[in-house]
């Protein structure tokens, strides 16, 4: 794994090697944590559409869950990208630690109320088939559990990201992403029988057979691997600031403030998203079990592009919090505007290549053995090609979500996620599911893709208004 050099100035220098040389690592080390989830639905789809169902219900519960998880990150990076911008690179350190130490406290909580409540969740998001809720009570409880891990480890990942250690962090997700491609089977059936695409070779082995079970401590191993790693990392000080050990356990109710006041308003504006996405999940689910499942592979694959853009939106993220942290305003403004550019080409061509590939894609996830799955795929196919219109919005509007969040100034956020989610989304699929009783539901996905194109339209014009620039923290 290669060592980063002891310092990282993004204050100077090109703006364009800058963005890439986070963002693509940046990419890179999102999909591979991505591909946990993905390889799990890959692997369970092979068990049949009521797996793939109680995944995809998994996620819409924890997405809830996880608001937590991204409010305190999202404070922390910008505290943790301010202060190294400003040459305190003692201070980064402190605040990432007095950051795990409240993520933690958080988590525990988490775990509790998750455990407690995933039965009656699954209930009430109207799980009816006892199939799909029994492996979704298998995997959710696991999960659930492990949550203090999950969150200890997201928290040190912001650490990486807030001071452009992007190179490090991708080399660390791509050694959990082979474990947890390795285990997946092995956990999940009880006779591992298949061929290795391109290398055309032949697998057979005995397996534990855990099902859908064994898909969730594949994860769950796999975070534990990141979690050692970038912990020896930060503690022995292979990377651009060095924690100790003390750091760790080193509570600050003024951090902890400071992240609420930065973080709770993007927070409440996934709140709000995450909260419409469960509506919008039930609403679908209406529709039958073969449509929702076809739903949770596309889910599957938006979030690979989500990932993707993420990549650059971290990298925003950190251009933005460090160069204002070095009073270089001009500099910040400018690394948006790349980033957008950047960001527009790349989704222009995928949704391109996603269109037209789209029917390649879904027998990755399904194969075709009986009427149930053949519908899942022909839904799989039109959900994708619907949702290739919805990239580049997408990508436009985290890259400008980014400037605020960069800066501080997080207000924006949430009352744009409000706008377009609660005031144009959400109503209109919901009068078309429950009022219109509209029989197709291909109407769900472009009401989706609108909303994202009015959202980032809005973020553009706060972002060119400037407010962000004068941001205090």
């Amino acid at each position: 794994m290669p060592r980063e050099s002891s310092t990282q100035d993004l204050t100077t220098g090109s703006i364009g090697r800058h963005i890439m040389n986070l963002a693509v690592p940046g990419m890179l080390t999102n999909l591979m944590t991505f591909s946990t989830t993905l390889v799990d639905m890959m692997w369970v789809g092979r068990i049949s559409p009521a797996a793939i169902a109680a995944i995809a219900t998994h996620q819409y519960l924890w997405f809830l869950f996880s608001i937590l998880n991204q409010m305190i990150g999202q404070g922390s990076v910008t505290l943790i990208a301010r202060s190294y911008g400003s040459g305190d690179k003692r201070r980064s350190a402190e605040v990432l630690g007095e950051t795990f130490f409240f993520k933690l406290v958080v988590a525990v909580i988490v775990m509790i109320v998750g455990l407690l409540t995933i039965g009656p969740a699954y209930r009430l998001f109207g799980i009816t088939n006892e199939e799909v809720f029994n492996y979704g009570m298998d995997y959710s409880t696991i999960m659930f559990a492990a949550t203090p891990l999950l969150y200890s480890t997201f928290t040190l990942k912001t650490g990486f990201r807030a001071v452009g250690a992007a190179a490090q962090l991708f080399w660390v997700s791509a050694l959990t992403m082979v474990v947890n491609l390795v285990l997946d089977p092995f956990l999940i059936f009880s006779t591992i029988d298949f061929t290795v695409p391109l290398f055309n070779y032949h697998v057979q082995m005995q397996g534990l057979g855990l099902e859908v079970a064994g898909a969730a401590w594949a994860s769950v191993l796999a975070f534990a691997l990141t979690f050692a790693i970038t912990l020896f990392l930060f503690l022995t000080g292979r990377t651009f600031i060095k924690l100790r050990f003390r750091d760790l356990f080193s509570p600050s109710l003024d951090t902890a403030r400071k992240i609420l006041k930065i973080g709770v308003p993007p927070a409440m504006g996934n709140s709000l998203e995450h909260f419409a996405n469960v509506l919008i999940g039930s609403a679908v689910n209406t529709y039958g079990t073969t449509i929702f499942a076809a739903q949770g592979v596309n889910n599957m694959l938006q979030r690979l592009i989500r990932f993707s853009i993420m990549g650059f939106s971290w990298s925003t993220i950190t251009m933005v919090g460090q160069n204002l942290g070095a009073d270089e305003i001009a500099r910040a403004e400018k690394s948006v505007n790349r980033s957008a550019a950047i960001i527009a080409s790349v989704l222009f061509l995928a949704s391109v290549g996603f269109y037209f590939a789209a029917p390649q894609i879904a027998v990755l996830f399904v194969s075709v053995h009986d009427a149930d799955s053949r519908e899942t795929l022909e839904w799989i196919v039109r959900i994708l090609r619907i949702n290739c219109f919805l990239y580049l919005p997408l990508g436009l509007n985290r890259v400008y979500r980014a400037v605020f969040e960069g800066s501080g100034d997080t207000r924006p956020v949430l009352w744009t996620s409000a706008l377009t989610t609660w005031g144009l989304q959400v109503p209109l699929i919901m009068a078309g599911v429950y009022i219109m009783r509209i029989g197709e539901p291909d109407f769900i996905w472009w009401v989706m893709v609108a909303g994202h194109a009015a959202a980032a339209v809005l973020l553009f014009v706060l972002f060119k208004r400037g407010a962000w620039k004068h941001m205090q923290v």
